[in-house]
């Protein structure tokens, strides 16, 4: 049995020896969508090629701006009068806080006189005085003896952690962020201490003043120290032209960049009311790879890349004796928080307004230096 095929046809255009007329096309694909898809289908292996060049030419480190900041305290009990406002600057010597006295100043002598004379006359007023007088001191007491138990609290949790960074099981922010909690609990501790100091020293003084006014029967002991006919440098008010100003001043030229108390509140001493940030220029820290020692010496220029694209070029001024692992921010989650070396890199031109913001996030791209140099 012989099989025949059909003859295949002779061209596109003809169809069992009939010719066929197909229609025209209405357009040519053009050849820019053929180097657009070109262009996709390697945008991916550019890119990573690009960012292979980078990291071999040149060395980024996660940086942040540093600015000189300081919290300044009072160093005596009061009530906040004013408090400079947040933005405001500060020349170096003025007040940021004006703390009003538990007596204000200019209230006549006999006003702070009042109290500790009516005790010592009246039995029944004295003995309410001494019972009010006690109980406070007996809290005072008590509130400083459970703030030492906190405080050795915190040291306790203190040695635990420090050992944990030994045995690499703690960060050192974590035990950077334990011994700012012992820190703020001594200081608890010794507010509480002052505090009870004080009330002491109030208690003494009142009944000395008492006692004077008693002895001698008389309304001069009342006059001001300043008055005529009676010696400023002596009696039972003498002590207070002595105590210092109890205005908090500003170190140095600054702004004020917080408030931590505000005006009618009570502070004792040792409180911090206010963070000052110096008006000078900022330094910026960045963290580099043990790896990439050779860059970690003064005189390295780098570029500081911020986050909007803006660029500034500095240079390597200092390096800190202690390294430190990588902010949590600036690494991946898949990434190991590698102890690195913090280098201090000062601008080459002043930083902007907008970049003068303490611990600003930057990157800091150095210069390509060999490895062999």
């Amino acid at each position: 049995m012989k099989i025949q095929f059909d003859i295949p046809p002779g061209s596109a255009q003809e169809a069992n020896g009939l010719p066929v007329r197909y229609a025209a096309a209405k357009r040519q694909v053009p050849r820019w969508r053929w180097y657009l898809l070109l262009a996709m289908v390697l945008a991916a292996p550019a890119y990573l090629l690009m960012r292979f060049a980078i990291a071999y030419w040149w060395e980024t480190a996660p940086g942040f701006v540093v600015t000189e900041q300081v919290a300044v305290g009072v160093h005596t009990s009061g009530r906040v009068a004013r408090i400079v406002a947040v933005g405001e600057t500060v020349p170096a010597g003025q007040p940021v806080m004006v703390l009003e006295p538990p007596t204000a100043a200019g209230a006549p002598a006999s006003t702070a006189l009042a109290a500790p004379l009516a005790a010592a006359t009246d039995p029944a007023v004295a003995q309410a005085v001494a019972q009010g007088q006690a109980a406070r001191l007996a809290g005072l007491k008590e509130a400083e003896r459970l703030a030492l138990r906190q405080a050795a609290l915190h040291q306790e949790r203190v040695r635990t952690m420090e050992g944990l960074r030994l045995q690499g099981a703690a960060t050192r922010q974590e035990l950077d962020g334990v011994r700012l909690q012992a820190m703020q609990a001594q200081a608890g501790v010794d507010r509480a201490r002052s505090e009870r100091a004080e009330t002491a020293a109030q208690v003494a003084r009142d009944r000395a003043l008492a006692q004077a006014a008693l002895r001698a029967q008389s309304p001069m002991p009342l006059a001001s120290p300043g008055a005529p006919g009676t010696n400023a440098g002596t009696g039972p008010l003498a002590a207070g032209a002595a105590l210092p100003s109890p205005d908090v001043v500003a170190p140095f030229y600054a702004t004020v960049v917080r408030q931590l108390v505000r005006r009618g509140e009570w502070v004792v001493p040792g409180t911090d009311v206010a963070v000052l940030q110096g008006r000078g220029a900022p330094m910026v820290h960045a963290y580099v790879l043990p790896n990439e020692a050779r860059y970690a010496q003064v005189g390295r220029q780098a570029s500081l890349q911020f986050m909007d694209g803006g660029r500034i070029r500095a240079e390597v001024v200092g390096v800190v004796a202690e390294a430190e692992r990588l902010p949590a921010e600036r690494v991946s989650p898949l990434s190991p928080r590698m102890p690195s070396i913090v280098v201090r890199l000062r601008p080459l031109e002043p930083l902007p307004a907008a970049y003068r913001i303490h611990q600003l996030p930057l990157d800091v791209r150095f210069d390509w230096v060999w490895s062999g140099f």
